[in-house]
């Protein structure tokens, strides 16, 4: 089986690898389709006043991370029915949401709410201890419309929901260094970066020069996990090529200056 050995997806489930083996189909999971992004499914920044007491000190923290990084957009991508009622994996804090950040030279979709501390206790933990990202140049200047119906988001949405499911990543992340997968986005996706296989490869953890990928919040520290988007021939490369592939690839990637950004980011 692959890294994820039971895969909630939107709309079909991913093939993943393992560290050091080429990637293996995972079984659906059944009615765990998250309900989509609804006609202005937006929500303003998080109250945690009824949360878990230490929620709002968590997302300072977090909001303070991104506020270096760039402008956060007033709303959040969110639902009006959170997914974990129809089949999906329970965030910590019950909340569900994405974030954009604009940089001047990028945009970035990052999960929100996988780092909240869990509502059904008053401990003060950090969630899953992280949040996932995909750094774009090419989204400047989307608007929130089209930003919340684009393959992107439907990606970092589909790779948040297995990070829930495994209760978070940087454990693995730590063990292994920089991962890959595959996820399958049926028709969103450009054709060009489809595999024989209709998926998208990604790579997960790549470092980024210059910038802190973990912040300290007073439950804890919370990794900011980057996606990658990936070509179909570099994806070729992976399978079967396990960790020495991967780490090729990775100092290729940061050799070339392109690194962790998932350019071209096709809209």
């Amino acid at each position: 089986m692959g890294l994820f050995d039971r895969i909630f997806r939107r709309p079909t489930a991913p093939s993943t690898d393992q560290p050091d083996a080429p990637s293996e189909p995972a079984p659906a999971a059944a009615d765990a389709d998250p309900a989509g992004p609804p006609d202005g499914g937006a929500s303003p920044a998080p109250d945690a006043s009824q949360d878990n007491p230490h929620t709002a000190a968590v997302q300072r923290a977090v909001d303070a991370y991104w506020d270096g990084i760039g402008v956060s957009d007033p709303d959040r991508i969110s639902y009006l029915i959170n997914p974990m009622f129809t089949g999906a994996p329970r965030w910590p804090g019950i909340r569900q949401s994405y974030r954009v950040v604009r940089t001047p030279q990028t945009l970035v979709l990052a999960s929100d709410g996988l780092s909240d501390p869990d509502v059904d206790t008053d401990e003060l933990t950090p969630g899953f201890g992280c949040e996932v990202f995909l750094e774009a140049p090419d989204l400047v200047g989307a608007e929130f419309a089209e930003l919340r119906a684009s393959w992107q988001f439907s990606l970092v949405e589909q790779l948040a929901m297995n990070v829930a499911h495994l209760g978070g990543i940087s454990d693995r992340l730590e063990q292994h260094g920089v991962l890959s997968m595959e996820l399958p986005l049926g028709d969103a996706a450009p054709p060009e970066l489809l595999s024989p296989q209709g998926t998208v490869g990604v790579l997960l953890g790549m470092a980024v020069p210059g910038r802190a990928l973990r912040v300290d919040t007073p439950g804890g520290p919370v990794d900011l996990v980057a996606v990658t988007v990936i070509g179909p021939d570099e994806l070729g490369r992976l399978v079967g090529g396990g960790a020495e592939a991967r780490r090729a690839l990775v100092e290729q990637r940061l050799a070339s200056g392109v690194g962790h950004l998932s350019t071209p980011a096709r809209r």
